[in-house]
C-alpha cells in the first residue's frame, strides 16, 4: 500500500505572544493634550508544511488594544485587529524559480484602521474587512537577469456597511526585471499599472501607472546603495482630482503626473554598528483608498552591546499631502534584552511632533474619510516596554 500523501509533509507550527505597555502624553496628537495608558496584546502562529519542492504556510494573528486616561475622551478607546493567510508556494531547479498563490482575509477596527496607517483619530465605531488574493511567478532567464511578475487585488468593505467609508476593490499588476552587472552591482527595471474601483455615487476610477529604474551595489564590505527613480501617472475618472481642487457634488476627470523613489544607504561603521539611511516618495491608497503622496527620509543607528544586548536611535521626517499637507518629525531610542532564546525584551522612548497643516478640506471627496486628525501643531512624548515570547509547537521533522 502506497503511503498517504500527508507523509511526505515535513510540518511544523511555531507560536508568539507580545503584551506592550505605554504611558503617552498626547497619544491622538490634540491640540489640547492629555495623558494615556495603552495595552496591547498580540498573538500570532504560523503552521508550515514542506516538500523537497513546495511549501504551505497558514498563518494567523490577532491584537487587541485599550486605552486608559483623559487623553482618550471623546475618541474609541478599544480596538481589533485579526486575520488569517495562507500561501502555497512551489520551487523549481534553481533558488530563484518559484510560483505562488496566496489569499488572506483581515477584519480590523476602523478607528485603528486610520490611526495606524494616516494618524487620524476618529470617534467611529464598526470594522473594515480585507479579503487580498496574490499571484506571482520568478523565473532566472539567463544567469545573470531574473523576471518577477506579480497580480493582487484587494477588495475593501465596512462592518456594517454604514460604517463611514466607501467600498473599494484595488487591483495592481507588476512586472520586475533584474540584470547582474557584477558580483556587487546590478540593474531594475518595474512597471506597475494600479486600478482602484470605488463604489461612491459616481463609480469613481482611479488608474496610476508607475515605471521605474534603479541599480544597488556593494561598495566596499562595510557600505551598499541602492536607489530607484520614476514616474507616477494618475487618472482619475468620475470623479475629483487626485488631489482635491474639485466638489463631491460634481464628477471631474483629472490627471496628475509626479515622481516617485526611493533610496537606501547601509553603513557598517563598526563589526557591531550599522547606520542606515532610507528615503522615498510613492503616490498611492490608504487603507481606506484615499490617495495620498508621501515624502519620508528616516536615518538609524543600531548598535549591539553584546550576544543578548541591543541599543538603537532613530530620526525620521515625514509629509503627507492629500486633501491638506501635513508633515511629521519623530525620534526614538530603543533598549533591547533578550532574557532568553524565547523570551525577549525592549524599552523605547519616542517623541513626535505634528506640524501645521496647510489646506482647510479635512475630508477625501472621494471616500468620505478624514485625511488629518487636526490642522494645528501637536506633541507627544511616549514611552513603550514590550515583552515578547517565541515558541515552538510543533518541531520540523514531523
Amino acid at each position: 500500500m502506497a503511503p498517504s500523501v500527508a507523509f511526505a509533509f515535513d510540518w511544523s507550527i511555531k507560536a508568539s505572544e507580545t503584551e506592550t505597555v505605554e504611558l503617552n502624553s498626547n497619544q491622538f496628537l490634540r491640540s489640547s493634550p492629555a495623558g494615556s495608558v495603552g495595552s496591547y496584546t498580540t498573538l500570532s502562529a504560523d503552521a508550515q508544511a514542506r516538500t523537497p519542492t513546495s511549501k504551505f504556510n497558514f498563518t494567523g494573528d490577532g491584537s487587541y488594544k485599550k486605552y486608559w486616561g483623559p487623553g482618550v475622551v471623546g475618541t474609541a478607546s478599544e480596538f481589533l485587529n485579526y486575520g488569517f493567510k495562507a500561501r502555497y508556494e512551489i520551487q523549481e531547479k534553481t533558488k530563484f524559480d518559484r510560483e505562488y498563490v496566496e489569499g488572506s482575509w483581515r477584519q480590523q477596527s476602523t478607528a485603528l484602521a486610520l490611526l495606524n496607517d494616516l494618524g487620524v483619530s476618529v470617534p467611529t465605531s464598526g470594522f473594515i474587512d480585507r479579503l487580498t488574493a496574490t499571484g506571482g511567478i520568478d523565473r532566472s532567464i539567463t544567469a545573470i537577469d531574473t523576471v518577477s511578475l506579480l497580480v493582487t487585488s484587494s477588495r475593501t468593505s465596512y462592518q456594517p456597511s454604514s460604517g463611514g467609508g466607501t467600498p473599494f476593490t484595488d487591483t495592481l499588476a507588476r512586472g520586475n526585471w533584474r540584470r547582474s552587472l557584477s558580483s556587487v552591482t546590478a540593474i531594475n527595471l518595474s512597471s506597475e499599472y494600479e486600478l482602484l474601483e470605488y463604489d461612491n455615487a459616481f463609480n469613481t476610477r482611479v488608474q496610476i501607472f508607475r515605471d521605474q529604474a534603479g541599480f544597488d551595489t556593494t561598495l566596499s564590505a562595510v557600505l551598499s546603495f541602492r536607489a530607484n527613480a520614476g514616474v507616477a501617472y494618475l487618472v482619475t475618472d468620475r470623479g475629483v482630482s487626485a488631489f482635491g481642487g474639485g466638489t463631491p457634488a460634481t464628477p471631474v476627470s483629472s490627471s496628475v503626473l509626479d515622481w516617485i523613489g526611493d533610496a537606501v544607504l547601509t553603513y557598517r561603521m563598526l563589526k557591531s554598528t550599522t547606520l542606515s539611511v532610507t528615503a522615498s516618495q510613492s503616490v498611492g491608497p490608504s487603507i481606506v483608498g484615499s490617495l495620498f503622496k508621501r515624502d519620508s527620509i528616516t536615518a538609524s543607528l543600531s548598535h549591539s552591546i553584546n550576544a543578548r544586548s541591543t541599543v538603537s536611535l532613530a530620526a525620521s521626517g515625514n509629509r503627507q499631502i492629500s486633501t491638506t499637507t501635513t508633515d511629521y518629525a519623530s525620534a526614538s531610542a530603543t533598549y533591547s534584552y533578550n532574557l532568553t532564546r524565547e523570551w525577549a525584551t525592549s524599552l523605547t522612548y519616542r517623541y513626535l511632533h505634528r506640524f501645521a497643516s496647510t489646506g482647510t478640506t479635512i475630508f477625501d471627496p472621494i471616500t468620505g474619510t478624514p485625511t488629518v486628525s487636526g490642522t494645528g501643531p501637536a506633541d507627544s512624548h511616549s514611552l513603550m516596554f514590550v515583552v515578547t515570547h517565541n515558541w515552538t509547537v510543533l518541531p520540523s521533522g514531523n
